[in-house]
């Protein structure tokens, strides 16, 4: 069932993707309504399960961790199995992501890895379950990460640019396990995680701070469900003829201030660039890649387009 969003829902939504964390009286003051008015409507766009999830975006390279991403075609697969396959996937820890997808690929691992061995035996163990049914197989290594809030949703420019990469801090066991609870929910109260990890508020509350200040946290966002908002979620793989700095500067800067790019990657692999776009319009969004397209003709060889059409894992961290 679609759902028709006022804009009131939308400004939540947009303030809830900035920081998950914000409480309802801070939203309340931001679009102006009363607390009691947000907590009412949050509670029924979780209700409707139109906000699925809250999460949590941790940098991997403040972690040390390589992310990468294997993208499958299949062969010969029947639907029963193709789930089957990925309840089987979904139990490898290392995989943070699983998208059943439509275009030139079929299915997109996102998966991390402490090291390059592990990467390979991540990749083996992959290939491996879904041997029989693939036809095609492609690896790409993140060198880049960057996230954005949803600012289409209230038309607004993007201010906050978020970029996962930087030095490594020093995490102990109570970072890692405070970075476990919060990426299950990244809004679960200061209270509820005191209890859970047998803490105390102060220590609590300081820690989040520590690990927003290093960067190890980037920001505390939403999952929401793209069809009850008629939201069409596409991956872009971009090959470049011309990686020229110059030009690849110029190519990221467009598309990390456009509204509707949510992520945007810079890979090693068989493409260049990975932009994540959302758009309730698909028209929209083909004339965006042509106007890309057009502008960067000298740089930007081919632009191949991923309809994602399931989620069944989502999540940006794991230990």
């Amino acid at each position: 069932m679609l759902h028709k969003l006022d804009l009131k829902d939308k400004k939540i939504l947009f303030e809830l993707d900035k920081n998950a964390r914000i409480s309802y009286a801070q939203i309340g003051k931001k679009i102006g309504l009363s607390t009691e008015l947000v907590h009412y409507r949050v509670k029924r766009l979780e209700k409707t399960k139109i906000l699925t999830k809250y999460q949590t975006a941790v940098n991997y390279s403040k972690l040390g961790l390589i992310h990468f991403k294997i993208c499958l075609k299949y062969s010969g697969i029947s639907l029963k199995i193709e789930e089957e396959l990925y309840f089987r996937l979904k139990n490898i820890p290392q995989i943070v992501w699983i998208a059943k997808c439509q275009g030139e690929w079929d299915c997109i691992l996102s998966c991390t890895a402490n090291n390059l061995i592990e990467l390979d035996l991540i990749k083996d163990k992959i290939i491996t379950l879904a041997n029989n049914y693939i036809s095609q197989k492609s690896i790409s290594i993140s060198s880049k990460i960057w996230s954005f809030p949803r600012n289409y949703l209230i038309n607004k420019n993007k201010e906050t640019i978020f970029k996962m990469s930087g030095e490594q801090p020093k995490l102990d066991e109570i970072d890692l396990k405070l970075l476990k609870i919060l990426s299950e929910n990244s809004r679960k109260p200061v209270i509820k995680i005191v209890k859970e990890m047998n803490s105390t508020v102060k220590i609590i509350t300081t820690r989040i701070k520590k690990l927003l200040k290093t960067g190890v946290i980037n920001n505390f966002r939403l999952v929401i469900d793209y069809d009850k908002l008629g939201i069409n979620f596409y991956k872009t793989f971009f090959y470049l003829k011309n990686p020229d700095e110059k030009k690849v500067q110029q190519l990221l800067r467009k598309l990390n201030i456009h509204p509707n790019v949510i992520h945007n990657l810079k890979v090693i692999g068989d493409w260049d660039l990975e932009p994540e776009f959302e758009f309730e319009n698909k028209e929209e969004f083909q004339k965006t890649i042509q106007e890309l397209m057009n502008e960067f003709s000298d740089t930007i060889q081919r632009i191949s387009v991923i309809n994602i059409l399931k989620e069944y894992k989502y999540t940006f961290f794991h230990k």
